[in-house]
C-alpha cells in the first residue's frame, strides 16, 4: 500500500513538474508570496491531472491509500502538489470516502502555508464536509481560537463559503468574527472583512 501512494505521488509530482511554465510561476508568487515554491501550472490544469489520476487509480480498489497520498503531496510545500492533494480529498470524500474533520485540521495546521491553498481547502473540503455534519461546526470556534494563521482564516473563509447553507449561518458567523475582529494580520484582517461584507 506505501508503495502504491509513493508511485501515484510521485506520478503526479512529474507530471505537474513537466507543465510547469516559469513566467508562470512568476507571476503566480507576485499574487500569493515570493516564498511559495510553484512549478507554474495553472489551477484547471492541476484539477484535470488529479482526476485523471484518481480515476485510473480508483478501479483498481485502491480508495484507502488516498489519504496517504494526499498527505505525501501537501508535505512537499510545493504549491501545485498541495493543490493536488486537495483536490484529490474533494475527490476522496464526493466518491463516498470518509475522513474526520481532525484529520483536516492536521492537514491544515500541518501543511497549509499560503492563502490561496487555505482557501481552497475551506471550500474544496472544509465547507462541503459542514455543510454534511453541522453538528461539528462548532469546531470553527476552536479553529478561530487557535494560534494557528491558517486554522484561523479557513474558519472565516468557510463560513463565507457555508453563506445559505447551513442553519443559523449568520449567528455561527457572528460568532467566528467576535473571535477574529480584532486581528492585525493582514492575511486574516482580510478574511475577517470578507465574511463582514457577507453578514451585513
Amino acid at each position: 500500500m506505501a508503495n502504491l501512494s509513493n508511485k501515484i505521488s510521485i506520478l503526479i509530482d512529474k507530471e505537474l513538474k513537466k507543465l510547469g511554465k516559469k513566467e508562470f510561476a512568476q507571476s503566480r508568487n507576485r499574487l500569493i508570496g515570493k516564498e511559495v515554491i510553484s512549478y507554474g501550472v495553472k489551477t484547471q490544469e492541476i484539477r484535470k491531472i488529479t482526476k485523471e489520476y484518481f480515476g485510473r487509480f480508483q478501479e483498481k480498489d485502491t480508495k484507502k491509500i488516498w489519504f496517504d497520498v494526499i498527505k505525501k503531496l501537501m508535505s512537499t510545500k510545493v504549491f501545485e502538489n498541495q493543490m493536488a492533494g486537495i483536490f484529490l480529498l474533494g475527490l476522496f470524500l464526493k466518491t463516498g470516502g470518509k475522513i474526520g474533520i481532525f484529520e483536516i485540521e492536521k492537514l491544515i495546521a500541518e501543511h497549509i502555508d499560503n492563502w490561496a491553498t487555505c482557501d481552497t481547502i475551506s471550500s474544496e473540503v472544509v465547507a462541503k464536509v459542514l455543510k454534511h455534519s453541522p453538528e461539528e461546526i462548532r469546531t470553527l470556534d476552536t479553529w478561530a481560537k487557535s494560534n494557528n494563521l491558517w486554522l484561523k482564516r479557513t474558519a472565516l473563509v468557510t463560513m463565507v463559503k457555508l453563506k445559505n447553507k447551513i442553519k443559523n449561518w449568520r449567528e455561527t458567523a457572528s460568532q467566528i468574527l467576535s473571535f477574529l475582529s480584532k486581528e492585525k494580520e493582514p492575511i486574516l484582517k482580510k478574511a475577517v472583512y470578507w465574511l463582514e461584507r457577507e453578514v451585513l
